[in-house]
């Protein structure tokens, strides 16, 4: 799978980028939002590991803009403000998993599983 990992913290972004490639997939990363509707095009990539807390734009306002721009998209939610409200409105905007810091790095390993499993399920492939 291609993973697009959207995370300000470059410390936590190194490391989700290690296990995930350590796991097979392709990473790209980004800081930020900035860029992201240039990125963002059919089949660019299979999954979002998409922060909460971002500079500029939160990840809420930028997973409501996935949903809109990539409806397929699975995008997983990962916060350390959380909390049930911001895991109901993660579920409402459409996240397909919500964790939250610190999170056993496994758990991101075995949501992309579950999204690479389910979209395999899916006659189109997504």
């Amino acid at each position: 799978m291609k993973i697009l990992i959207i995370e300000d913290d470059a410390a936590m972004r190194a490391l989700l980028r290690d296990v995930l490639e350590r796991a097979g997939h392709g990473v790209v990363e980004r800081p930020d939002g900035k860029g992201l509707p240039t990125l963002i095009e059919p089949g660019a990539f299979d999954a979002v590991v998409l922060d909460k807390e971002l500079p500029g734009v939160n990840g809420l306002d930028l997973l409501s803009f996935l949903r809109h721009r990539a409806p397929a998209l699975p995008v997983i939610l990962v916060t350390a403000f959380g909390g049930q409200r911001v895991a109901e409105e993660a579920a409402g905007r459409g996240a397909v998993a919500y964790l939250e810091k610190p999170f056993r790095m496994e758990t991101v390993v075995d949501a992309l599983a579950a999204v690479q499993a389910s979209s395999a399920a899916t006659p189109s492939g997504r």
